[in-house]
């Protein structure tokens, strides 16, 4: 299992954006051409960027990507014995590559937040962790970037109900599948990441 990072990106132009566009897949330009914003767009490219050195590093075909395909649930894959995640906030972006395995990744800049709005998302175990510690919003992003990266492992994403996955012990199994969890706090940003492999 991976994680690579990359932190406190500066804001591309327009041109810039333009320019590593042209060197991807033409469904990927497609893909990351849609979103509306050019920090969305520069996000997409980075997650993209930091998949091209994972597979590097691997010894893996870079050009692997041109073959991506997504799942019914909108999970992207490139080849049967690699699993990868990306994950994005503000100007952060994190990929997670593990090989023969499964593994989900999510960051979130940690900023105030009304815990009370997603109350019905957190187990009734979850809510007394989160009470206890005073809606502290540490303690809520790490509550749900696990769920979400736990979600991204199995391959789900947001067709999964929170409220069913409960995410306070540092393993999980949810449909047949072991994932052991791990969290950091880096510069502002929560970082979970759920993998069948432990680490």
């Amino acid at each position: 299992m991976e994680i690579y990072k990359k932190m406190n990106s500066t804001l591309m132009s327009n041109y810039e954006i333009n320019i590593k566009l042209s060197l991807l897949p033409q469904f990927l330009q497609n893909k990351i051409s849609n979103y509306a914003s050019s920090e969305k767009k520069q996000q997409r490219i980075e997650g993209i960027m930091l998949l091209t050195t994972a597979l590097k590093k691997n010894q893996m075909e870079e050009n692997s990507i041109q073959s991506m395909y997504y799942n019914a649930y909108g999970k992207p894959y490139i080849i049967d014995d690699v699993d990868f995640s990306i994950a994005y906030s503000n100007t952060t972006t994190v990929l997670g590559f593990i090989r023969k395995g499964c593994i989900g990744v999510d960051v979130e800049h940690i900023k105030p937040i009304d815990c009370s709005v997603y109350k019905e998302y957190f187990t009734t175990k979850e809510w007394a962790f989160l009470t206890q510690n005073l809606f502290s919003p540490v303690t809520f992003f790490q509550l749900w970037t696990r769920k979400e990266a736990v979600v991204k492992a199995i391959g789900k994403g947001a067709f999964l109900d929170f409220n069913c996955i409960e995410v306070l012990e540092d393993s999980i199994t949810l449909e047949d599948k072991q994932l052991y969890l791990t969290t950091e706090f880096m510069e502002g940003y929560c970082l979970s990441v759920a993998s069948s492999e432990e680490g």
